[in-house]
């Protein structure tokens, strides 16, 4: 599902009012760009399952009214528009929702909302989202603040790694939902699906070659240059060892990250050990990548084999890039951190 900016449903046969007196809930807008199209409404459940509820036409000017003879209740719905798609939250106590802005502008989240307070929180969490100032690592106190509805809601949307962090943000909105609505299907149903996530995590860290708190196994290669150079030296600084290759976009993307990372905290103890998947015929790629991403450590290294590199198949690499973060002690601290979720692994560590 896309997430963009609101959504609402109608439960029941779509009536039309003209002022909608006697409606318990009115949806009305004006939407620019949007002229002789029509609005399409679906109720979203967290189960995957969509129904659609209902529809409505579009006016020349973009205008649009909706009036319901009974409120859908809280949940969760959907406005579709031509190719465009949104969320509205509904808490059961809305009268009349207005909805105001440009179809084109729906990905920015710029849409006015007004009589549905937990559509604005959600909008305003999706800005968040977009900018960054709400994350992964700092979802537990927006939860805590938080409508459970919105906030399982952007749990469900954003958090979908399977990693540990990532399920303890669907298990605590999972936890928020069911202390709000107690009664309802979407908390009955929004538990089940963290649970799941839960349990298949569990699973797959079974299969993992690597364990948290295991010590790193040693890698002892050549760099460009011939010089041989050992992980095992480092220890007592805190290492990411960070697979890589010329080759990879992502991990040519996710290198002025790690760059931004050292020269902040290399000098507190942290180092950065690359281990690169090119190929013989590809080292001077290889060479010529270290120096155009202004990858500055000295520890770069590679047997030249690609994806029979020793240390990949040790470390049960099977794409790229792929990171471990190693305490001062050798041991394995995390898996697979990237983008902003390294910076706050490496204060703790440090």
């Amino acid at each position: 599902m896309k997430n963009l900016f609101f959504l609402f449903a109608i439960a029941g046969t779509v009536l039309f009012y003209g002022c909608g007196e006697t409606a318990a809930l009115v949806v009305k807008g004006n939407i620019t760009d949007a002229a002789d199209l029509q609005v399409f409404f679906d109720q979203i459940k967290f189960t995957n399952s969509t129904n659609v509820i209902g529809k409505s036409d579009i006016s020349s000017g973009g205008s649009f009214k909706v009036a319901m003879d009974e409120h859908p209740g809280e949940g969760i719905y959907r406005i579709r528009i031509g190719t465009k798609r949104g969320y509205l939250v509904f808490d059961g106590t809305e009268k009349v929702v207005d909805i105001s802005g440009s179809l084109t502008d729906f990905d920015n989240m710029n849409q006015v909302v007004t009589g549905s307070p937990s559509s604005v929180a959600y909008l305003d969490a999706e800005k968040k989202i977009k900018s960054n100032e709400l994350n992964v690592d700092n979802f537990a106190a927006f939860n805590d603040s938080s409508n459970g509805m919105v906030s399982s809601l952007i749990a469900y949307n954003k958090f979908k790694a399977m990693n540990e962090k990532s399920i303890a943000a669907l298990l605590s909105a999972s936890n928020k939902l069911s202390a709000d609505y107690p009664n309802s299907d979407y908390a009955t149903d929004f538990m089940t699906h963290a649970k799941s996530k839960e349990g298949q995590l569990k699973q797959f860290l079974a299969t993992q070659r690597i364990q948290i708190g295991q010590e790193a196994p040693e890698i002892k290669l050549q760099d460009p240059k011939g010089k041989e150079y050992s992980l095992s030296e480092l220890k007592g600084k805190v290492v990411l060892i960070d697979f890589w290759a010329s080759w990879c976009r992502p991990c040519r993307m996710e290198n002025p990250n790690v760059v931004k990372m050292y020269n902040k905290y290399n000098k507190q103890g942290f180092e950065v050990f690359s281990v690169s998947l090119d190929s013989q015929n590809a080292k001077q790629r290889w060479i010529d990548a270290i120096k155009a991403d202004g990858l500055v450590w000295p520890y770069h290294v590679s047997d030249l084999k690609k994806w029979g590199s020793a240390p990949a198949k040790e470390y049960g690499v099977t794409g790229i890039p792929k990171t471990f973060l190693i305490d001062r002690e050798g041991k394995f601290a995390a898996i697979g951190l990237r983008g902003n979720a390294l910076e706050p692994a490496l204060k703790k560590l440090l």
